[in-house]
This record gives C-alpha cells, structure tokens and sequence, in this order.
C-alpha cells in the first residue's frame, strides 16, 4: 500500500458523523520515504466541546444497556478488526513505520486486549451481604459517564482498542485523541468501529497537538483520563486532570535495563537483549536501553549482540527481508542523531553508530527517518543521555562488578518501568526480583505481558493509582456503590 491507494484520511468522529476539524493544520508524512501522505486541521476547542457533549447525551441511554449488549457491541468491535487485520497492518506500516510483521503483532495484541474486556461478565459482580436482622448491604458497580483517552504515536491501533473496549463495556462514553504522527491508522480503526453499529455519540475521535488535549483533559464533563506519552507529558497531564478532580491513569516513559550474569546463557541474553532494544526501532515503552554486564561477561556478551545488531536489515518496513523499520518522524531521528552527538562529545565511546544508515530501499527511501541499532558505552548513569528517555534504536552499555553495583545501576533512574535479568541462578534471579525498583521485571526474558496480566511502572513511569491491563480496568471505568436496606 502507498500513499496513492489510502482509501481513509484522518477525520474527527463526533457524534456519529465524520467531520473536517478547524484548527491548525496538521501534515501527516510515511516514515520510510519523507513522503506526504495526507493533511488534517486539529479540532477546534468548540469541536472537542461537541464532541463531549455528544458523549454526555449518549451516557444515559448506553450505561442503561444491559451488560451482556454492551459486551455484543465490543464483540462486534473485535469481530471488526479481525476481519480488516490486513487493511490495518498495512496502513499501520505506511502511518507509523513498523515492518510489517510488528504491524499484525500489534494487530493480535488489540484482538487480545479487547478479549480481556469481553471477560467482564465474569469480574462485573456486585457483593450482598446481611448486617443484622432485616437489614442488608450490597456493593454494585457503576460507571464514570464520559472518559477521555490520549493514546500513542507507538501503537496506533492497539492503545485505542484498548481504552475503547475497556471504557465501553463498563458503561462510559468515551473520546479519544489519538496521535497526530499517524492518524491515518487510528481513523480507518473508528471507521470500522463506527459500521460495527455502536450508538451515535459513544465513542468519538479528534485529532490535535497540546491545545486538544488540554481542551479534552479539563473538560467539566470529562470524569476520567487515561494517557500513555512521554514522562514530562504524562505529569502535565496527570496533574491538570486530577487537580480539576478526575480520575487518572498516566502511563510514561522508562530507561529500562538489562541485566546479564556470568553464569548466562549469552546466546539467549544477546538475542533478548537485541529484540528488546531495536525491535520497533526501539519506540517501546518496553524497549531495553540500558545493558548491564557484570563480571568477565563484558567483552564476549559485547560481541554477540553487536553481530546481531549489525545483521538488522533496516528499511521500509513493507519491504520483504526488512527487520527493522524507521522512526517516526524527522524529528525523532533528529533527536536520536543528536543524542549520541551529544553523548560522544561527553567522552563515549561508540560501539555500533546507526548515524547515516542506508535503507535496503535504495533511493525510494533516501528520505526516510532511518537510523540503524546504536551502541555506546563509557557513560556513567549521571550523564544527561543516562538520564532520558532514548525512545530511538540506542543501547548505552555499562560494567558492573557484582549483582550489587548492577542493581544499582538499574535503580540509578527516575523511571521504573521494566528491568530484565539473564541468570543461571534462582538466588539471584529471586534477589533481583526483590530488589530491582521496576514495575515490570523478566527473568532470562525481557517482561511483555499480556492483556490479562496488570502491567505499570514505578517512579515517573507512571501517575495514577490503576493501571491499564488485566482487570486494573475495571476498577478504573467503574465506581462502588453500597447500598444499605431494611425491608
């Protein structure tokens, strides 16, 4: 699929109906070639306005619906995706830059996030009980009225299933901003969610920067917001959203290490530790960017994963043989491109520079956001590098004596999202378990977890109270009642 063959251009849903937005213009470009492959205008405050409106006047008559319907509706929706997986994967390689085989895992991922909702009727019970004689409590659940969701450049089809299903078949409405980097995905995703049959008004799409979000994020009749964005992004957020008395899940950025033992199955480590850090081009939440060797393991560890990065075919990622994809836009790969310009002036020493890589497209893609795998080492966890998150094709390498300074390495960070460890041993498998400040922990395995399994981080990772997989969902789109009655 090429730019001449998109069939959808990004709009706005807003009550039903698609609509041309009023803001300032937004150019939308293919990460592979530079190309420009469509132009939407952000929402207006007055269109984000209608678009909450249209959500209140749906909350009523949805939330009334019988689980079981709501639940039909969202099997629908999955019914939907499943049958247009192609279509999707094809424009999310076009809209975001993934290969192709990244782009039908994100597929499978959104099928299965929404299956996780489907099993609401399981977890969606209330409580009774007696108090004394002739007088009874019972515990139901009841949803917010209308959410709002600010989802991802990363997975542009999966996070809005997500927080779509989820929101839904608790009984809200819900209005989602999805990322202005690729839209074209997301849009072509609330089409088919709209012919699924869903009632006007109960799930919305605009498109914007920071004044939409903002408008979104504060409305009055907006009860809860949920996010996945950069740390400095998600704080913003989280702070303007609960200080105007919301509920919040704000899910931020990592500096996620690896950690690899002497006693290591190094083959196994080096192959984790590439697919984690260069897999999507390293545009994870979950991507690896900090390796920690201890002991004599440096060097030989060193060497594998370097011949595994440097046999990564990087291209258009509908190109067959491609394993890697580019970033997102121009300024991502500027970014990453200054990062290690930056690192190097500060005394590091590159391994592996993806600076100036050529695509295995040849000149179609001489304009493409390519960088290929990156390696530094000689940082310390004080350097500004160290500090940030890369969210880009860039591993830092560290040594580290013991377990000890590893985990100290490890916690040396604000974020704490994921941390992995490669080990012979149970014991110390166990200790790094306890030890490591991460919300999400592997063990001989980097932590991809699935929908049925709550995943969050600590630190500045995340800001909030529940989290986004497994049943924390529930929790966060519904709210208790206990009633008390004598008869």
């Amino acid at each position: 699929m090429n730019a001449t063959q998109i069939a959808t251009q990004p709009r706005h849903l807003i009550a039903g109906e698609w609509a041309e937005g009023g803001g300032e213009p937004i150019e939308v470009f293919d990460p592979a070639t530079g190309t420009k492959t469509a132009e939407l205008r952000a929402a207006t405050p007055a269109q984000v306005d209608e678009a909450v409106a249209a959500a209140a006047a749906a909350f009523p008559a949805w939330s009334a619906l019988s689980l079981s319907r709501r639940v039909g509706h969202v099997q629908r929706m999955k019914a939907a995706v499943e049958a247009n997986a192609e279509e999707l994967a094809e424009l999310i390689v076009l809209d975001q830059g993934k290969t192709l085989a990244e782009a039908k895992g994100e597929i499978q991922r959104a099928v299965e996030f929404i299956d996780s909702a489907l099993a609401a009727p399981m977890l969606f019970h209330s409580d009774n009980g007696n108090i004394a004689a002739g007088l009874d409590v019972k515990r139901i659940r009841e949803p917010l009225g209308v959410c709002a969701a600010v989802t991802p450049f990363n997975f542009p089809v999966m996070n809005p299933s997500q927080f779509s299903a989820w929101a839904l078949v608790c009984g809200n409405t819900l209005v989602v901003k999805a990322s202005e980097q690729d839209p074209i995905a997301s849009t072509r995703l609330f089409e088919l969610f709209r012919e699924s049959g869903l009632p006007s008004g109960v799930l919305s799409l605009v498109h914007g920067k920071v004044e939409t979000v903002q408008r979104l994020i504060t409305h009055p009749d907006v009860a809860a917001v949920s996010c996945i964005t950069s740390s400095p992004t998600a704080k913003a957020i989280y702070e303007a959203a609960s200080g105007a008395g919301k509920r919040v899940q704000a899910n931020g950025g990592a500096k996620n290490p690896i950690v690899v033992m002497p006693d290591a199955d190094l083959d196994v480590a080096a192959d984790g530790v590439v697919t984690s850090c260069f897999g999507m081009a390293g545009q994870r939440c979950l991507a690896a960017s900090r390796l920690v060797t201890v002991g004599d393991v440096h060097d030989e560890l060193l060497a594998k994963v370097v011949e595994r990065a440097e046999a990564i075919v990087v291209g258009g990622g509908g190109e067959e043989g491609t394993t890697m994809g580019p970033v997102v836009s121009a300024a991502s790969k500027a970014r990453v491109e200054d990062t290690i310009a930056k690192a190097v002036e500060k005394g590091a020493e590159v391994i592996l520079d993806g600076r100036g890589v050529s695509s295995a497209g040849g000149d179609a893609h001489a304009d493409g956001y390519f960088i290929g795998p990156s390696i530094l080492t000689g940082l310390s966890t004080a350097d500004e590098l160290e500090r940030q998150e890369t969210f880009g094709p860039l591993l830092v390498v560290h040594r580290a004596g013991d377990l000890d300074e590893a985990i100290g390495i490890c916690n040396d960070t604000e974020f704490g999202n994921a941390a992995a460890v490669f080990t012979a041993s149970g014991s110390t498998a166990r200790e790094f378990e306890h030890r490591c400040r991460a919300g999400n922990v592997g063990i001989n395995a980097f932590p991809a977890p699935p929908a049925n399994v709550t995943m969050g981080g600590y630190g500045t990772s995340f800001y909030g109270d529940l989290h986004i997989c497994g049943a924390a969902p529930l929790e966060f789109y519904t709210d208790n009642k206990m009633v008390v009655s004598r008869w």
